[in-house]
């Protein structure tokens, strides 16, 4: 599974404003944003939208101006973010996610974990690869982006309260194999080094990059 963790991917202040919304509140069940099966998996809570709107629109601005977001995702679109809440006893069971939320393509789903992973147990987001289970408890701040396609669950919290800001980037390349072999393309020329034909070889990587982005670019 191509997967990418970005550390503090918000500003300071930005972070401290969502951990205010938290404080404030309220939440309401977290049912009403899920469909069919999801709905039935799912047991937690979800931050009240009104009022905070400013907030996640920042969210999601912050995320788009991300460099490494940009290179992975190739966004074209970064939703606006849902923050939810689990207390001890909550969990939300594997599930997929819906191909569209409302008129957005889900092809790359972003996980920001907003607290420190010592203050709750339980509670890690667990993500189903081809061969193998991917578990992640990030700490405060830290960002998570996976294929939207990919099943996955939130562990039950035993222990305190954890809370998220979920959302959906559409992209510009909306196969994720395709989005993960222009990602290790890029990768290319860093590694190359300096010199005279180095930098032939990463100008040319480059112009690979830029056919397979026109081939395949919605």
């Amino acid at each position: 599974m191509h997967y990418l963790i970005i550390p503090n991917a918000l500003s300071a202040p930005l972070f401290a404003q969502a951990r205010a919304a938290i404080c404030s509140g309220p939440f309401g069940d977290g049912r009403g944003t899920a469909n069919g099966l999801a709905q039935a998996a799912k047991r937690n809570l979800q931050l009240e939208h009104q009022g905070h709107v400013e907030l996640l629109d920042g969210i999601a601005q912050a995320l788009l101006e991300q460099p490494l977001l940009q290179a992975f995702a190739m966004p074209w679109h970064v939703g606006r973010p849902m923050i939810n809440r689990y207390e001890a006893g909550m969990a939300y069971g594997m599930h997929a996610d819906g191909a569209h939320i409302g008129e957005l393509r889900t092809d790359v789903s972003y996980t920001l974990f907003l607290d420190d992973p010592a203050s709750y147990d339980g509670g890690e987001l667990v993500i189903s690869g081809e061969s193998q289970l991917f578990s992640f408890k990030l700490p405060a701040g830290s960002l998570l982006l996976y294929p939207s396609g990919a099943l996955h669950e939130v562990k039950e919290v035993t222990r305190g309260v954890r809370h998220a800001a979920v959302g959906w980037i559409q992209s510009r390349i909306r196969d994720a194999g395709q989005r993960e072999i222009i990602a290790k393309l890029k990768a290319v020329p860093q590694a190359l080094g300096q010199g005279e034909q180095h930098q032939a070889l990463a100008v040319q990587t480059n112009e690979c990059i830029q056919r397979l982005i026109r081939m395949w670019c919605d």
